[in-house]
């Protein structure tokens, strides 16, 4: 089954039974790092050390102000790098990319601007050439965590973890997820609590169906960041695998009480959970607040709400869901066996 996440950060993080790594709908909430501090170098080296923190918390407004704290005191570019990355975690999409336009013509951060427009390159679906873009970030490999490793090192940690889960997000999103965990290892490696990396692995274990395995990770970010919306409702989803309909329907709520306005991956469980319980109208208003939310990932909700269609007798509303769904995810089969059952069905109503 494919697996889709919603960017955590740069584009395209967490997700549901089938959604894609893009950037994240919303911020997790905040939790002080686990990872070592950042030397400081120049009058914006204790700004940047804090807009690093804030982004390993989850937290890109907070990170976002320092930067620019950070960019007042001092006009290094890779501050300026780091802030389109935070503009790419809030979903400022053309802000981040016309600055990347120019910092991509600076050497000195050339491959950070490429990795990040790599992340942009996911969230268009090009996965060919995030690929290519992503690769720039990989080399040579940064200094070890647990080193004191100074603004410049710092920064080189930065740009190489956003290539990893970019590879990984572009992986999964592929139904690849052998492959994807591959590159969640490598941050978790360096750093085992990694958030975006553990959610992730996380979500290619679910694709998988190692749902224990997929459960204990998740389990460990909720340890650390009990209200992580993206693992509350991942957690709910292997509950709903698992015919657990009152846990599965317990997380979803609680995964939308810390977000109900931007992510979908709730709304799109309760729906799914409704329908298999035969409460159509309450699938059908989950569902349909899934695709207005993010029409443009996740494709079990099109599948979902088309089969009410098809209940209703509303073969073309149907069909354009369904046409929708394989838009998302091509390698999506259920999408075709629907449509192939509506073709039965317009030609014996004929």
């Amino acid at each position: 089954m494919h697996r889709k996440l919603c960017i955590a950060v740069v584009l395209l993080l967490a997700s549901c039974s089938s959604r894609g790594n893009d950037a994240p709908d919303a911020a997790p909430e905040s939790h002080e790092s686990t990872s070592a501090p950042v030397a400081a170098a120049g009058p914006g080296g204790d700004d940047f050390a804090a807009a690093l923190v804030a982004f390993e918390a989850g937290d890109y407004a907070a990170s976002l102000a320092k930067l620019d704290a950070a960019l007042v005191k001092e006009q290094r570019l890779e501050y300026r790098l780091v802030r389109a990355g935070m503009l790419l975690f809030s979903r400022r999409f053309d802000e981040a990319r016309t600055q990347l336009a120019e910092l991509r013509e600076r050497p000195e951060v050339a491959a950070g601007a490429q990795v990040l427009l790599g992340h942009l390159a996911i969230n268009a679906r090009d996965y060919d050439e995030a690929h290519g873009l992503l690769a720039a970030g990989l080399e040579p490999a940064p200094p070890a965590r647990d080193a004191d490793v100074g603004l410049e090192g710092s920064y080189r940690v930065f740009v190489y973890e956003l290539a990893c889960l970019g590879m990984g997000w572009s992986a999964a999103n592929r139904n690849e997820h052998v492959q994807a965990i591959s590159w969640f290892d490598r941050i978790l490696a360096r750093q085992a609590d990694d958030l975006l990396a553990m959610i992730g692995k996380g979500n290619s274990l679910i694709g998988l169906n190692v749902l224990d395995d997929a459960a204990k990770m998740l389990q460990a970010v909720l340890e650390s960041h009990p209200e992580n919306p993206y693992a509350l409702a991942e957690l709910a989803m292997i509950r709903l695998k698992k015919g657990e309909d009152g846990a599965a329907e317990e997380g979803f709520r609680k995964a939308l009480a810390q977000d109900d306005r931007n992510y979908t991956c709730p709304y799109e469980g309760l729906g799914l959970l409704y329908l298999r319980q035969g409460r159509t109208e309450a699938a059908r208003e989950n569902l349909a607040r899934a695709i207005e939310i993010n029409p443009d990932i996740e494709y079990k909700k099109y599948n979902g709400l088309a089969r009410i269609y098809i209940g209703d007798g509303n073969y073309a509303a149907a069909k354009k869901l369904l046409r929708k769904s394989q838009e998302n995810f091509p390698h999506d089969d259920e999408a075709a066996r629907l449509l192939a059952e509506l073709e039965t069905l317009e030609a014996g109503a004929n």
